[in-house]
């Protein structure tokens, strides 16, 4: 079932990215924090409390861990389509090729760790 997620959650989030793309941190400082960084990898905390959004922003490849779930996120996609994700559940944990999206706001808390490759 995971696998499923994962692989659902991927085909919806994937697009390519716009040469004005701004880094998750910079874009959603409230949201994202760096818990360690290298050369190879950032890890992120991930938390949306209830009716926050994100403004657009981008993501390379990653892998999450989801330590608190809440309502699915619902994305705005740069061509101005809106998508959900699946409803994770406290230990899900999923992987999503490069994207870019707007987080709209969400009705409950949700919270996650991610690891984003720089290669």
């Amino acid at each position: 079932m995971k696998v499923t997620h994962a692989l659902l959650f991927a085909a919806i989030s994937v697009v390519s990215l716009s040469a004005s793309a701004v880094d998750a941190v910079t874009a959603c400082p409230k949201n994202f924090r760096v818990l360690a960084e290298d050369d190879k990898a950032r890890i992120l905390l991930f938390v949306q409390k209830k009716g926050e959004s994100c403004p657009m922003h981008t993501h390379p490849r990653i892998a999450a861990y989801v330590t608190k779930p809440g309502q699915a996120l619902k994305y705005k996609m740069p061509d101005g389509s809106v998508r959900e994700a699946p409803k994770f559940k406290k230990g899900d944990a999923f992987l999503r090729g490069p994207t870019e999206h707007e987080h709209l706001p969400v009705g409950t808390d949700t919270e996650a760790i991610i690891v984003e490759f720089k290669q």
